[in-house]
């Protein structure tokens, strides 16, 4: 590897991310639930909806984009745009602890 460091950073925290999909993916299906009454949806609800359906937007582009810059020889960008999806999953964390 180029940087050890870095490296095992962006595979760890890649890892971790995948594990969270299986955790979106109930969130996905509540927000399926929340479609059924779309005319009674207000602002927090729909900014919700739209957040909970970009997380693996955000994870594999972030993955990518990280692993471009660690080619690079960009480590710290890599790992800055490695914790992207931290966004999604530290919110997670804290409504299931």
């Amino acid at each position: 590897m180029k940087n050890v460091k870095a490296g095992l950073f962006l595979i760890i925290s890649q890892f971790v991310y995948v594990i969270f999909t299986v955790l979106w993916f109930i969130f996905l299906i509540m927000t399926l639930l929340m479609l059924d009454q779309w005319d009674t949806l207000n602002v927090i609800q729909t900014i919700s909806l739209v957040l909970v359906w970009c997380f693996p937007i955000a994870f594999i582009g972030s993955g990518i984009a990280s692993w471009v810059l660690y080619h690079k020889r960009k480590f710290k960008v890599a790992v800055w745009i490695g914790m992207i999806p931290l966004l999604w999953v530290l919110p997670l964390i804290g409504f299931f602890a």
